[in-house]
């Protein structure tokens, strides 16, 4: 029996939508890596402008007394298991044992917060659209824990590299590794996100939104 016309478009609309609105994320996140890519000696004059926002708007203190703390013992806990003498403090990570360990200082710039304005910057794009409120706010959790694990996992890295290999390969890691790991981890978040996440509403669901 042949399916009537309404419900093959209801169909059609259901599986083509996630794709544009996938195609839609994934021309943002390219021109994000692209604009990144052609202005990545520049980033550090661009963190430094931002760096000067968040203090004229005096939110170094919240993220110098709240979140480096945090970080700071949450990246000593990834460490640990690794077989890596580790100590720690309000501010930095000790690597190391012996009179001597490395400090690796975490600064209240160097939390992640850039990389929560990169995640911002495709939320809008990645979740509009006809799809379910309970698998837009999913994904939008998801995302921010997302965020989350990769600055701690970057930071604990870069703790990694300075301790074998010296400071000089862990400053790179430090001012380009961070930001092209960031829009990598966009891309693979979004395209997990509209393929496996975001659901599209039914018709009845979609019309009473409308």
């Amino acid at each position: 029996m042949t399916e009537p016309m309404s419900d093959r478009l209801s169909y059609s609309t259901a599986v083509e939508m996630p794709v544009e609105r996938g195609r839609d994320t994934y021309q943002l996140i390219l021109l994000l890596s692209a604009v990144t890519l052609l202005l990545l000696p520049f980033v550090t004059t661009f963190n430094e402008f931002m760096t000067a926002m968040v203090m004229r708007m005096h939110l170094d203190g919240v993220l110098r007394e709240w979140i480096v703390p945090a970080e700071a013992r949450m990246v000593a806990a990834l460490l640990s298991p690794l077989g890596v003498d580790v100590g720690v403090s309000d501010t930095s990570v000790y690597i190391g044992g012996g009179d001597f360990p490395l400090p690796v200082f975490i600064s209240w710039n160097c939390v992640g917060w850039q990389s929560l304005i990169l995640f911002a910057l495709t939320v809008k794009t990645g979740l509009e659209g006809r799809y379910t409120l309970a698998s837009q706010l999913r994904a939008l959790i998801l995302g921010l824990l997302g965020i989350i694990w990769i600055n701690l996992l970057r930071i604990a890295a870069i703790a990694l590299v300075a301790y074998h290999f010296g400071r000089l390969p862990a400053v790179l890691a430090h001012d380009y590794g961070g930001t092209l790991i960031t829009i990598v981890w966009l891309a693979l978040f979004w395209y997990f996100a509209i393929n496996y996440v975001l659901e599209p509403k039914d018709d009845e669901e979609a019309e009473e939104v409308e």
